[in-house]
């Protein structure tokens, strides 16, 4: 399968240190390493489930062998994070006698600098002149499906992609930290199944499988949170205390 990437420059930002001096600027100048790459049908059996499941049912995936997707934007990809909620994890969306839907979502970064395409055992933690050299780009996540033809045994559709909302990437370098926009990063690859006319036999809304994905990162998602406002109405109506949390970004991905 041939897949796409898509990698749009930085739109928006808090600070706009990755424009603070050129060195800064021309690290942040992205784009996809491979614009287009070829895939064999075996690359995707990362994201199959390891035994039977039903539809809604969620597994954990090995997020070190979906990395090498990532590559395909830049070969600083890792799914080890230096903080926050590491992980992959897929859910069966939907399901037919001929096509199944899998939905996925994936944490990583990106080393982006000198020492992105070295190895671990080459990197010498200890030369501050070579960690100054670098930056960290953390997408807030990855979200992604994979259509399989059951009866062919091939892939029909894929796609891995960023969100599309504001602050959706860290941008970590020279010690300081910014919350930028990035419009687009996106692998894709299709071909010629139309999507609509597939007749699942058994399904859940994309809505629910988001959310399914997102409590296996993070437990407290199931907590009812509520605007201030209207956390002062129920306080007043319950007569309990508020317990307030303030963040700069989503409390619910890696961005922040």
């Amino acid at each position: 399968m041939r897949v796409h990437a898509h990698w749009e420059p930085i739109a928006d930002a808090t600070f706009n240190m990755h424009n603070d001096s050129p060195q800064l600027a021309e690290m942040f100048d992205l784009s996809p390493c491979n614009p287009i790459k070829e895939y064999e049908v075996a690359d995707f059996k990362v994201f199959l489930p390891p035994s039977t499941v039903a539809v809604g049912d969620v597994w954990a995936l090995d997020p070190n062998s979906i990395v090498p997707f990532l590559y395909q934007f830049h070969p600083g990809a890792t799914a080890d994070l230096g903080n926050g909620a590491e992980g992959a994890y897929a859910c069966l969306r939907a399901c037919s006698s001929d096509y199944a839907e899998i939905t996925f979502r994936i944490h990583a970064e990106f080393t982006l600098g000198s020492n992105a395409h070295q190895e671990p055992q080459q990197e010498n933690a200890e030369e501050e002149g070579e960690r100054e050299s670098e930056a960290k780009f953390i997408p807030s996540q990855y979200v992604g499906q994979v259509l399989v033809n059951l009866k062919k045994g091939t892939i029909r559709a894929f796609s891995l992609a960023l969100p599309a909302r504001n602050s959706n990437v860290d941008i970590n370098a020279c010690g300081g930290a910014d919350m930028v926009f990035v419009p687009r990063m996106e692998l894709l690859a299709t071909d010629e199944t139309d999507r609509d006319a597939i007749v699942w036999e058994t399904v859940i809304t994309a809505e629910k499988a988001r959310r399914s994905l997102e409590l296996k990162f993070y437990p407290f998602a199931k907590i009812d949170w509520l605007p201030i406002e209207r956390a002062v109405e129920r306080a007043k109506a319950t007569h309990r205390p508020i317990h307030a949390i303030l963040v700069w970004g989503c409390l619910d991905d890696e961005s922040c």
